[in-house]
């Protein structure tokens, strides 16, 4: 017999329903756990019994047990015929070279702990991220080697597939040379850069990130093309290219502040330049969207940054004085939005 809205029925599913919500914090913690513990790179060279994936790993069997019967209840692994233990598809995302960094860094101390503090930053609206570990992100990683690799990597994983598709979508046969402002490691560039031989290119990013980058275009064999400057963004952007991208930039600040980084770019490069912006976009709806937990990211990390819907986007490109050029969906939520200073923009730059 069927249960009526509103009965015990619907009661029960309600809860088991939230209770799976709650039981999100377990999963994250178990995946990140995952990637950490190398468990995606030890069975990349072929399936595992748990015995020998606990000496691979260096785990206890019986502790390992319990944490792959959740991987394999959400089809992180998989157990073949023999009873061993092998990657399924999502596993595979989670080596190194895919998500494994964006995991890794969702479960550190480093990343998880500000969390905790997630309703103080609903009440104030100020970073949880600070209040935890005492000073700002960014000035964070600059005194912390360690983290801001781990950050960096995480955003490198975050990142890479939208780059490879920005590199892929935007035409930039009539670009000479490209600025990557606040471009982390230089993911960005050495997939633009790969793909369109005849661009150079200069990264502007603070000391934590710099060499790093350094090695990164060496290693894609672009150095001879691109350079790693280190810089502050609100004191001087790149004047010498004419495209300028702030991929997922705009985010980490408010209005005001992301509106006059947004003029800089437009002076730097010229009435005759590009400025492209990649941002997710927040849906005009309340539908579960995966830019909606970004939000959270940055009001956690960076408190008054924020996701933004289109029309919010567009008043501050207006207020910057640029005028649009093109838009394009890149992965997801993730949007490119292509813009070109106005001819009137020295009126509406002046602050």
């Amino acid at each position: 017999m069927s249960q009526a809205p509103g009965s015990s029925g619907s009661a029960v599913g309600a809860v088991e329903k939230l209770l799976q919500l709650l039981g999100g914090k377990w999963l994250a913690a178990a995946i990140s756990a995952a990637a950490s513990l190398g468990i995606p790179e030890a069975l990349a060279e072929g399936p595992l019994s748990l015995e020998a994936l606990a000496d691979r790993i260096a785990c206890r069997p019986d502790a390992l047990r319990r944490l792959l019967r959740v991987l394999l209840g959400e089809e992180v692994v998989r157990m073949n015929a023999r009873g061993e233990f092998e990657l399924a598809e999502m596993g595979e995302l989670l080596r190194g070279d895919q998500l494994g960094a964006l995991a890794r860094f969702v479960g550190s101390p480093f990343g998880w702990d500000p969390w905790s503090a997630l309703a103080d930053s609903v009440r104030t609206g100020e970073a949880a991220f600070q209040k935890h570990h005492g000073l700002p992100l960014f000035d964070y990683l600059d005194h912390h080697a360690e983290q801001a690799h781990l950050y960096h990597a995480a955003i490198d994983a975050f990142s890479k597939n939208e780059a490879r598709v920005l590199a892929e979508t935007f035409d930039f046969s009539n670009v000479s040379r490209v600025a990557d402002v606040g471009g982390g490691r230089g993911t960005l560039l050495v997939e633009v850069l790969s793909h369109w031989k005849h661009l150079t290119g200069v990264l502007l990013e603070r000391p934590a990130a710099v060499e790093e980058a350094r090695r990164a275009f060496a290693a894609a064999g672009i150095e001879d093309r691109c350079e790693a400057r280190i810089g502050d963004f609100f004191e001087e952007v790149p004047e010498d290219a004419d495209a300028c991208v702030l991929m997922h930039i705009i985010h980490t600040w408010d209005d005001a502040t992301a509106i006059d980084l947004l003029r800089r770019c437009g002076s730097a490069v010229g009435p005759d330049g590009t400025i492209l912006i990649v941002e997710g976009v927040l849906v005009p709806d309340w539908r579960r969207d995966l830019t909606n937990l970004l939000d959270l990211e940055m009001l956690v990390l960076c408190g008054p940054g924020h996701e933004r819907r289109k029309p919010e986007i567009r008043r501050l490109r207006t207020a910057a004085g640029l005028q649009l050029t093109e838009t394009s969906p890149l992965t997801g939520g993730v949007r490119l939005f292509g813009a070109r200073p106005r001819p009137d923009r020295k009126s509406s730059a002046t602050r």
